[in-house]
Formats: structure tokens, sequence, C-alpha cells
């Protein structure tokens, strides 16, 4: 799987995910229970890499599945996420901070 080596190496507390299908992907997570996740897309006629953003409750139930973007390349797919992570960041912060 070195799509997914490729990533680990350059985006922040990354991990390789397999789910219950056996479909790998990676995620990261980026406050508690909401994580950004790249998923391989080997579907003919589509982009090869989903970005997603995935927020749970507390006992795992799915709150939210965005798919956010839809990239051609490892180099796109690795600031898609790291955008929308320091977004995601940024934006909890500010609302915390009570401004």
């Amino acid at each position: 799987m070195a799509w997914a080596d490729s990533f680990i190496g350059r985006i922040p507390n990354a991990k390789l995910v397999i789910d219950a299908d056996g479909t790998p992907f990676v995620s990261t997570k980026i406050a508690p229970q909401e994580y950004v996740e790249i998923e391989l897309n080997i579907q003919h006629n589509a982009l090869p890499y989903n970005i997603y953003f995935r927020r749970f409750d507390a006992i795992g139930g799915e709150l939210e599945n965005r798919l956010f973007a839809q990239v051609g390349d490892r180099d796109l797919a690795l600031k898609s996420v790291l955008g929308i992570t320091n977004k995601r960041i940024n934006s909890f912060e500010f609302v915390l901070d009570g401004e």
C-alpha cells in the first residue's frame, strides 16, 4: 500500500485504517470524534483520491460524512487534507475562545 505510506509520513498523526469491508484508507484525527480521511478510488472514469470529513458521536455513531474533495494526484490530496485540517482546527479554536 505505497499510496497510503506516502501520506502517513507527511500528515501529522495519520494512520492506516482498514474498514469492515477490508478497504484501506488513511485517517487523521483533528478533534475528539472528528477525522479527515483519504480513500483510494479505484473506479474507472473517476479521480483516484477522495477526501472526507467524518464526525462521530460519543458511542461511535456517524453524525457527519462529507466528501470535501476528489483529486487526481497525491500532492493535491495532501494539500486538501492539510487545508481541511487547518481550517477545522482554526474554526474549532475560534469558537472555543468565545469570540
